[in-house]
């Protein structure tokens, strides 16, 4: 069986409506780290097991720490209008 160290999810939007929920519903079962993407981690240092700074504008960086994890959970607003879903 895998430790929690080793059952990583990644949650970009993590700060946001819907990415705060998931982490917190994450942390709360135990059975899994929880790696925070936010584009303001010094806001949100206590938010989960780590936070790193990540900004969907920039590939390279965001690819660094979508690196190892098992899982990966992404919310974000698109905006009104976009003709994005």
């Amino acid at each position: 069986m895998l430790s929690n160290n080793e059952r990583l999810i990644a949650v970009i939007g993590a700060a946001g409506q819907q990415g705060g929920p998931v982490v917190r519903a994450l942390q709360a079962s135990n059975q899994f780290k929880v790696r925070a993407l936010s584009r303001n981690p010094d806001k949100h240092r206590d938010l989960a097991d780590e936070v790193v700074k990540a900004d969907l504008n920039a590939p390279k960086p965001l690819k660094l720490h979508l690196k190892g994890p098992m899982r990966i959970s992404s919310h974000q607003f698109l905006g009104e209008g976009t003709g994005r879903v």
